[in-house]
């Protein structure tokens, strides 16, 4: 495949996007949201995506995919 790309004058790059769709049906998200629910030992928060400060519900936006959240990598239990 890349001599292929190559042969044709185009380039190909890779990308990673970090967003999860919300959308109940989606297993990743499905599993986060589960995963924050469940029940955690005193003084530990399950915060699988990321935060709003101010209300502490998941941060959303919009990609290409529509509603999104994010992963909050600086967690350890994400």
């Amino acid at each position: 495949m890349n001599k292929e790309v190559a042969d044709s004058n185009r380039r190909l790059t890779v990308i990673c996007d970090p967003h999860i769709k919300v959308k109940s049906e989606y297993f990743v998200y499905k599993e986060g949201t589960r995963l924050e629910e469940q029940p955690q030992p005193e003084g530990n928060f399950t915060n699988i995506f990321v935060k709003m400060a101010e209300t502490n519900f998941n941060f959303l936006g919009i990609c290409w995919s529509g509603i999104s959240v994010w992963i909050d990598f600086l967690n350890e239990n994400a």
